[in-house]
């Protein structure tokens, strides 16, 4: 039987498409390439080894899904509140929850300190702070990088509760995180308006 000759994009396409249809415990060689129809040596020759094959994989859903985030967030840093209103509804959804269900299996595999599964989950954090860092704004007394990790924090905490305790309880915990944000902001310009007048009334 001859195979043809697939490039390395369409081997991480089946392979994606694997760990999402089956999970990661599924991901392969054997089933990647019975997906495409050729032989593992294939698979084998772009992804060496078992880890450079999840790596890649978990990789590229990451950078595929801050594509999808980026559009729905404003290109000025805001506040965490504000980067939750705007892209919950992004995260919310269930072709993400495919997503975040492969990387909740990942870090249930790296808490114990497994590898290659932790470094691979401290990698893809990483990332994720990286690409927030430039979009949040820092409280004061914080650093900017502090505010990425407590948003990273705070959504990933979203995203479990979503999982384990379905989406009202998780849109309900949001819809907390944002109005109590809002009534802080109209407090806060409300006493500003109110020391402003008093000074122009001296």
């Amino acid at each position: 039987m001859a195979y043809r000759r697939h490039s390395r994009d369409e081997i991480l396409r089946a392979a994606m498409a694997t760990a999402m249809d089956q999970g990661l415990a599924a991901l392969t060689y054997g089933a990647v390439a019975r997906r495409l129809g050729i032989s593992d040596r294939m698979v084998v020759y772009y992804f060496p080894t078992k880890t450079d094959l999840s790596t890649a994989v978990l990789g590229e859903l990451s950078r595929q899904l801050q594509a999808t985030v980026a559009a729905a967030v404003d290109e000025q840093p805001v506040t965490f509140e504000r980067l939750l209103e705007r892209t919950w509804p992004v995260l919310a959804t269930p072709a993400s929850d495919r997503v975040f269900g492969l990387f909740f299996q990942v870090v249930g595999l790296a808490s114990d300190g497994s590898e290659p599964y932790r470094s691979a989950v401290r990698a893809l954090l990483e990332g994720w702070a990286d690409w927030l860092e430039p979009r949040v704004v820092a409280p004061a007394g914080c650093t900017r990088r502090g505010a990425a990790l407590a948003a990273l924090a705070q959504i990933d905490g979203l995203l479990l509760l979503r999982r384990t305790a379905g989406a009202r309880a998780a849109n309900q915990a949001v819809r907390a995180m944002t109005i109590d944000s809002s009534r802080a902001s109209q407090v806060k310009l409300e006493r500003t308006t109110a020391r402003t007048s008093r000074m122009r009334a001296e």
